[in-house]
């Protein structure tokens, strides 16, 4: 079974190419060259299922066309718009090896969030990346939703055998939401 942790983000699936099943990416990730990769994945009703491409052609600098194996009509290919594209890190461009402790914020999806001194404050369940400063999503236990700024100077430890990072958050920033 794939999980968030083998997959990068690079793109998003934009509208339906004509109506023989071509769709375009809206690549993030302009190190990213889809023929490179087995496949492309998508979540699915929170299932990551692979896709298989057939063709692959540039659309514009940052857009490419794609035929998916398999789905060969606009209606069915309309089912991906939308949706993130995701790759296999292991498949992924080598330039964030040489990163300084290696790790990354799609890497703490499923940690629990430990407020410095307080408490636990739930788990990070995605990662919010459409501004320019990336956000943890935690669901607290009581199923509220926190966004909480994925900043080095707030990380004052992680644990990836307990899964938990722990953060020293400015006073207040936890309860105004």
């Amino acid at each position: 079974m794939i999980s968030i942790t083998d997959l990068k983000p690079v793109g998003k699936f934009l509208k339906p190419h004509g109506i023989n099943g071509e769709i375009s990416i809206l690549r993030d990730d302009d190190l990213v060259d889809f023929s490179d990769c087995s496949c492309v994945v998508v979540d699915m009703d929170g299932i990551f299922v692979p896709f298989f491409l057939n063709s692959l052609r540039p659309k514009g600098a940052e857009t490419d066309l794609v035929t998916i194996d398999g789905i060969t009509d606009d209606r069915h290919v309309a089912a991906l718009t939308n949706k993130t594209v995701y790759i296999l890190r292991s498949e992924a461009a080598d330039e964030e090896e040489d990163s300084e402790d290696g790790f990354y914020a799609e890497d703490f999806v499923g940690y629990d969030v430990i407020i410095k001194g307080t408490r636990t404050a739930g788990k990070i369940t995605g990662i919010e990346d459409s501004t320019a400063n990336f956000l943890f999503i935690v669901e607290t236990p009581e199923g509220k939703i926190l966004l909480i700024p994925v900043a080095d100077e707030f990380v004052t430890g992680i644990d990836p055998d307990r899964k938990s990072i722990e953060m020293d958050l400015p006073e207040g920033l936890v309860e105004i939401q």
